[in-house]
Order: structure tokens, then sequence, then C-alpha cells
């Protein structure tokens, strides 16, 4: 049965608390859980099984409880097998571990599923985070090694950005992932919902906001390659250095997470997708766990050496045949209690080899999410580098190679450009992505026939506020002083375009326009001016 999701926390009592009664509290909120469930889906009265116990409430379904204790340790184990309550052909095995030892507390779950008939059908399952979990991160405080998993987002304005790089991102000890937001340079606004990004990602990543600002800082403090900015969302691994490969770090583009929207596959439920199979890949034992099964283990062994060595000092101290029938019902009950154990192994040597089998059923699970990464997310790992451009025609000469395949750019548009003194090229290419962008959502809104909003919504969301659909009936009707510069010649005809784009304004230095047109025969951004403004009604000389 393969793992859909898995989760590993230590849990902190409440204040005025003790440790040792946070096991049976977490349990009581466990057991409740399940007898809801069964209210609410199946109309059944259940009652939670005693320590030690299994409960059938209903066909096919099965609830057994158990409990160990040694010392100042305990270790309880809940696994709970139920059909789906919508698709009877598939089943859920929910398996929850608390164990406690001294003044830690840890909660583990696993939840998977499998089908109990071949049937070719999809498998209407959604999987989603269990509502117990979320309850126990929620009402209680969590960590996963030593960080807190936080209730809510985490901002960081820029001044802190140091402080967080070194704590947390380049922290060796970080064991979750912590994925960074942040806003666009020109809107300053994000480009998802970074609280609908938590609530998904609760427990399995950390989700921290960075403004504009901050994004500077972060790309002082890490470099270019490993930065995040201008809207882009980036995930950064456990392990990170600044040496780290960019690649090994996704960075998701506001052009792919606004497309993730329109499929209606939100960043959200894609990461939550992803992380789930990571974490069922990567899931262990924790601390506490691992060490309350190695005293279980440990005092088995010395109770049985105990015995053996008492048994064996009776027989040599035995005088009469009377003297031999203690040692002789001792090593009955110890026998009894051998083949008890042997059953405990044999059922342990069941589940490491299901445990075996739910891994390598995870690894070809994650290995095929890793296959499809590239077709079904259009992740861009890599660097989200800042422009460093010389002039208009530099930035229009980047723009064409790296956007050639979605924008088509006329020799008017090169010529404009290579005469123009505008100051800021960087905004030029900026400009020329959020058209390419844009474009993008326009010819995917014609495809699937729904609504992008208009080209100034859009164009303003990217920072770019100074759009106009068309021209004025004076420049239209103005051939002569106005018109004739917007046409303009393209495969052996001319093409009137009035659709522009101001950059700035005022003198030539801090003005200039993109003059552009979405082509549906082409499927592409016809990109027709890039240069100083061109003449106007009431313009100065």
């Amino acid at each position: 049965m393969p793992n859909l999701y898995s989760i590993q926390f230590e849990v902190a009592p409440a204040d005025g608390q003790k440790a040792s009664d946070l096991p049976a509290e977490l349990l009581d909120r466990v057991a409740k859980w399940v007898e809801e469930k069964y209210g609410r889906s199946w109309n059944t009265a259940f009652v939670f099984p005693a320590p030690d116990n299994t409960t059938e409430p209903l066909p096919n379904h099965s609830v057994h409880h158990s409990c160990q204790t040694i010392g100042d340790a305990t270790l309880i184990r809940v696994r709970w097998i139920h059909p789906d309550d919508r698709d009877t052909s598939m089943q859920w095995a929910t398996e929850i571990t608390i164990g406690r030892l001294d003044d830690r507390v840890q909660f583990a779950l696993q939840l998977g599923a499998t089908s109990l008939a071949f049937v070719l059908r999809p498998a209407w399952m959604p999987v989603g985070r269990p509502r117990i979990v979320t309850e126990i991160l929620s009402d209680f405080s969590c960590r996963s090694g030593s960080f807190p998993i936080l209730p809510q987002k985490e901002v960081v304005d820029a001044a802190e950005v140091p402080t967080f790089v070194g704590d947390v991102l380049l922290n060796a000890k970080r064991t979750l992932p912590v994925v960074v937001v942040s806003h666009d340079q020109f809107t300053n606004k994000t480009t998802v919902d970074p609280d609908k990004l938590h609530q998904s990602l609760l427990g399995l990543a950390r989700v921290v906001v960075l403004d504009k600002w901050a994004a500077f800082r972060l790309t002082d403090s890490l470099g270019k390659h490993l930065s995040c900015f201008n809207g882009c969302v980036r995930i950064y691994w456990p392990g990170l250095t600044q040496a780290s490969d960019p690649m090994q770090h996704e960075l998701y583009f506001p052009i792919a997470i606004e497309k993730f929207e329109i499929y209606g596959k939100p960043l959200d439920r894609r990461l939550f997708s992803f992380l789930s199979k990571v974490s069922t890949f990567r899931f262990a034992e924790g601390e506490v766990i691992s060490e309350i099964h190695a005293r279980l283990n440990a005092e088995r062994l010395a109770e049985s050496e105990r015995i053996r060595s008492q048994i064996q000092q009776g027989a040599n101290d035995a005088k009469t045949v009377e003297d031999l029938q203690p040692l002789y019902d001792l090593a009955i009950d110890e026998n009894a209690s051998l083949i008890e154990r042997v059953k405990q192994l044999q059922q342990e040597n069941a589940d490491l080899t299901r445990d075996l089998n739910i891994t390598k059923s995870n690894w070809d699970l994650f290995q095929q999410h890793q296959a499809l990464s590239e077709e079904d997310e259009p992740v861009l790992p890599g660097a989200a580098e800042e422009v460093d451009l010389e002039s208009p025609k530099a930035a229009l000469d980047k723009a064409e190679h790296e956007f050639g395949d979605d924008l088509l750019f006329l020799d008017t548009a090169a010529d404009s450009a290579g005469l123009s003194e505008f100051a800021r090229p960087e905004e030029v290419y900026q400009a020329l992505m959020a058209i390419r962008d844009v474009g993008q959502l326009y010819f995917d809104s014609v495809s699937n026939g729904t609504s992008m909003g208009g080209w100034g919504e859009q164009l303003s969301k990217r920072g770019f506020t100074q759009y106009s659909q068309t021209e004025s009936d004076t420049v239209k009707n103005d051939y002569r002083k106005f018109g004739r510069y917007r046409e303009f010649p393209m495969n052996g005809s001319k093409k009137r375009i009035y659709q522009h784009l101001d950059l700035g304004g005022g003198d030539r230095k801090n003005c200039l326009q993109i003059y552009f047109e979405a082509d549906r025969e082409l499927g592409k951004i016809i990109i027709a001016y890039c240069g100083d403004h061109l003449p106007y009604p009431g313009q100065r000389t």
C-alpha cells in the first residue's frame, strides 16, 4: 500500500501541563477524530478501542490501538483501515505513532491507499492533510527539529534578511523546506496568496514573504544565482549553501504561476502534491520514537537473559525433582512468552516488508513526478537574474533572444530602439517581458474561451500603468501629421498599430513608447516600435 502523505513533528506541552500527560491528550484527539468520522460518513456509533485491542465497527474496517511503556517512555500506536466513503473499491490506511521520552513528545502520521479490486478507472480520492494534523498543529506548539512550525506565514523585512539567511536558510539543522514568496517590483504585490499557500503547506514547509526591498537584500546575501524577487516563488531545500546549484532549488516565475491558476491547478495545490510525495519517500522514524523502540528491544533482551540465567542457576542448585518444578513452570511461561515474541517479530517482519514495498512504490511515484515535472509543471529552476543592460537596443536584443518564440520584432522596432536615448533600458526589457507574459495569457484565454481581463489590467499588475488600447480620433484621422507614424511595414504591406505602452515621460531620456499587437493567426505579439514618443496633437517642438 503506497503512502500518499507523511508527516512527523514534536509537540510541546501547554503552559502548566506535564509532558507525561500530553500523549493521553493527543490520543484523545485522535480517538475523537476517528469517532466523528464514523458518525459523519457512515452514521455509525463507534467507541475507540482500549490499549492492545482491535475493533471492527463495519465490514472491512478495523482500528487497532497499542500502548507500551518503559520507565519515562511511552509509545502509542494507532492503525486505522477503512474503505473510501465514496469509492468502496479503494482502501485507506492511517498509521499514527505518539512517542514520549522524558519531556519530549513526538507525533507521526502516515496515510496510504490501495485498491481492493482490479477496476480500471481513476481513483477519485483527493489527498489532503488529515484534519487531526491540522488540529494538532493549530492548537499546540509544534516544531520540526529545532525549528518551530509557525501557525501563520512569516513576513521578513529588509533589515531582518541577513539574520533570516544565516539562522534559517543556511542552517544545516533545518529539516523542512522554506518557500519564499516575493513581491512584484512594480505592483508590490505577490503573485500567489501567501496565507492560502501557508495553509496548504502547514507542517510540510515554512512559508516566508519578502517585499521587493527584502528581496534585494536576499540577493545581496545569497547571490543572484539563488535569488527570488519580482513575483517569483522559490523552494529552498534543507542543506542549502551559498555554493548550491540553483537548479536544485525550484524557482516559479509569475507567468507559470498564472498559468497554473488558469488551468485550475494553482501553485498551492501543486506544491502540496509535490511535497507530499517527497515526505513519503523521505519519511523515517524520529529520534524520540526510534529511541523508545531501542529501549523496548533492549528490555526484552535483558528480561530473556535474566530468565535464562535464573533457570540455569536453579537447575544447578536443584537437589530433588520437586526443586525443578518451579523452574519447569518458569520455562513454560518463558517459552510461551518467546512464542508470542516470535509472533510479534513475524508481524514486525511483515510490517518491514510492507514498509519496503511502500518505499519502493513511493520511489516510483517520486521518480514519475520528477520525470513529469518539466512537462506538467513548467518550473524554471535557476537564477532570477537582475537585468543589467546598456541601452534600449540591448534590451530589445535580449528580449528578442529570450522571447523570440512569443514576440515578433519588426525592423522598425530595432531601428527605433537604436535611436532612443531612454535612460532605463532595464525597464524596456521588463516591459517587453510583461507584454510577452500578458500575450501568453491572452492567447490562452482565447484558446480556452476564458477571460484574462483587459490588457491594461494585466500590464498594470506588472507595474506598467501607461497603457493605451488605441489612439485618439485626431491621430487616426490626420494621416500626414500623426497617422503615418503608426503605420509599419510588414510582409510587403503596411499595418497600422495603435495599441501601445508608454514608459516614463518628459524628455527623450525619460520617455519611450512600445507599439504592439496580438496577431491570432501568428500566435505571436508583434512588436512594431520601441523608441522615442511618436508625434501627437499638442506636442511641443
